[in-house]
């Protein structure tokens, strides 16, 4: 089983891993960063690169992210140019389930490969579905 961190901005990722835990259980080896309005983004990525550095001393890692090209993205980014694990960006709750349900049975990279797939499923327009429905 790989670790798993989740970045966002204030407290998104907080709360979309216990709203995930709601669903799947309690998760091992999971860890949350939230960055606030007037945080200074260097002391924030010196943290997340450190608990990325140490969470690979043991294990794969999985990081994911809630937006590409905010801070919590460019930060996870910056961490790759040193250190290898696996980034995913724009954040659900249906992905973070994804990876919950499947990181105990499969490797880093089988969930990584399945992931986007997987996800992209889960975005639904609802008017266009209902109205062919209707057909």
């Amino acid at each position: 089983m790989f670790d798993v961190i989740v970045i966002s901005h204030g407290d998104l990722s907080k709360a979309i891993v216990e709203t995930a835990q709601m669903i799947v259980g309690e998760q091992e080896a999971v860890e949350t960063f939230g960055l606030y309005l007037g945080d200074s983004v260097d002391l924030f990525r010196e943290r997340v690169t450190e608990a990325v550095r140490e969470r690979l001393r043991h294990n794969d890692v999985m990081v994911v992210t809630d937006m590409q090209s905010g801070s919590p993205f460019n930060v996870a980014v910056a961490a790759m140019e040193e250190h290898r694990f696996r980034h995913f960006t724009g954040m659900n709750l249906p992905m973070l389930l994804e990876i919950f349900s499947s990181r105990p049975y499969c490797s880093l990279e089988e969930v990584s490969d399945e992931l986007v797939g997987k996800t992209t499923e889960t975005i639904l327009d609802v008017n266009k579905f209902l109205e062919e429905m209707e057909i």
